[in-house]
């Protein structure tokens, strides 16, 4: 069967290669979830490569007034409007003259327009409540006929569960269920596949969120298909950035595309450690630093106070600093934006400085150990090197969950800064154990370290 590609980020991923030609196709969700802005998205992207699209609404809603929110997304064309996006009104023959003229309608404008994606828009209205279910039933057949005949893909767009378009009493080829699911203070956008005909779809509820560039979905981490699932550990070894720990370390170093979580309280050295990591890198080999607490800036000034390289990294374009998370990004909308800054920065090593900044989403405890194993995967498979900094007791308040065992077995090298009171140690002093080191170990289980801005690249020697 012939697909017909919706060209929108994530979720031609989910449909594992986009929607078949002469299906129909339900979205159905509460108003302002997305439905519109997600077909007018897809007509336009589809007008690009001259596809035309019959836009049908059944709302008393003017055009106008739909195409004036339009005008504020990146995707819309005002050139395409009537040229190969069409926009017809249904709402008077749905008023007077039921289902039947409403289909009388479409077989009209679809000859007259030669349309390949066809909308119908606000089908479910109060008058549709008191039809007949062998009414409704009646109408999705003659409009799969139709589409199947004209060789066009059908999208109704409806408002909710429930209704006398559910998927109970139809046939057609996919239902798409959105929602904006709420929690607390907080909100995430949801959409789920609920039926799909012809092919395998990446099942359960994916994430997604709608900005001036349309809608992008960012489907479960965990769910892809992997490309390799024998990702090993690389040959060599690169410098953990700490001369004191790359010396107890059999191999003088860390395997490329390792992952390493650095353990630590607030105020123990883990954002320095990290930062030393980083500002090793070079334009060869870049480096990426996520920050989900403090700002770039700070991090930039931080880093120059300590005599570290950053500064330096950073103005030669060998390292990127970056903020990652906002108050309701979810947490597969950042893992798919960290691999993708990965891919098109060409990173080779990279600090995420705050695991509690993924934990602070809704899927989190029930997925975040899943999600993680497969982030490091995915990380190991493109050859990055990586740190991940873990505060204990900011990841228990953000997941609600102590840091579980199970979680740092993900990784292959393991951290831990001493949990001495401030009071109780050297001021510059830090005692770091080495916990887990896979591929090599290390000649001692503890290294001292001195976190003292001496000088430029005296930073964390014995």
């Amino acid at each position: 069967m012939k697909r017909l590609p919706t060209l929108v980020e994530g979720l031609d991923d989910i449909l594992n290669g986009g929607l078949f030609e002469g299906g129909v196709y339900i979205f159905e969700g509460p108003p302002g979830v997305g439905k519109t802005t997600l077909a007018n998205q897809i007509a336009y992207t589809l007008a690009r490569r001259e596809i035309r699209t019959l836009y049908v609404t059944m709302l008393a809603e003017s055009h106008a007034r739909m195409l004036q929110h339009m005008e504020q997304q990146i995707f819309f064309d005002q050139q395409e409007v009537s040229a190969t996006v069409f926009y017809v009104s249904g709402y008077r023959e749905l008023d007077q003259g039921g289902l039947k003229a409403v289909v009388g309608l479409l077989r009209g404008e679809l000859m007259r327009h030669r349309a390949t994606l066809l909308v119908i828009d606000g089908l479910v209205v109060d008058n549709l409540e008191t039809m007949t279910n062998d009414s409704v039933r009646q109408f999705v057949h003659e409009l799969q006929s139709l589409v199947s005949a004209m060789s066009c893909t059908c999208l109704v767009l409806t408002g909710g569960h429930g209704n006398a378009l559910s998927a109970e009493q139809t046939m057609v080829d996919g239902i798409f269920s959105f929602e904006d699911h709420g929690f607390h203070w907080r909100a995430e956008r949801r959409m789920q596949v609920r039926k799909f005909r012809g092919s395998q779809v990446i099942r359960g509820q994916h994430t997604f969120c709608i900005s001036t560039q349309g809608l992008q979905f960012f489907p479960r981490l965990e769910s892809l298909p992997l490309v390799d699932a024998n990702a090993r550990l690389g040959a060599s070894t690169i410098s953990t950035g700490v001369p004191a720990l790359d010396a107890v370390l059999h191999g003088r170093g860390l395997f490329t595309g390792s992952a390493s979580a650095v353990i630590g309280q607030t105020g123990s050295g883990k954002t320095t450690f990290a930062l030393a990591f980083a500002a090793a890198s070079t334009p060869v080999d870049p480096g990426l630093v996520l920050s989900c607490t403090e700002l770039a800036g700070d991090l930039r000034r931080f880093g120059s106070e300590l005599g570290l390289g950053v500064e330096a990294a950073v103005g030669s374009g060998a390292l990127v600093i970056k903020n990652m998370g906002h108050e309701d990004e979810s947490m597969d909308e950042m893992g798919h934006k960290l691999l993708r800054l990965v891919d098109e920065l060409k990173i080779r090593r990279l600090v995420v400085d705050g695991v509690a900044g993924l934990a602070d989403t809704l899927a989190f405890p029930e997925r975040g150990y899943r999600f993680l194993g497969r982030l490091l995967t995915e990380l190991r498979r493109r050859g990055v090197t990586s740190f991940f900094t873990v505060d204990p007791d900011a990841l228990a308040v953000a997941a609600g969950t102590p840091l579980a065992d199970g979680v740092t077995g993900w990784f292959d090298n393991v951290f831990a800064f001493d949990s001495v009171a401030a009071k109780d140690r050297p001021v510059n002093e830090r005692l770091v154990l080495i916990t887990k080191v896979r591929g090599g170990g290390a000649t001692q289980s503890q290294v001292n370290i001195f976190v003292s801005p001496l000088k430029a690249g005296g930073l964390l020697n014995v």
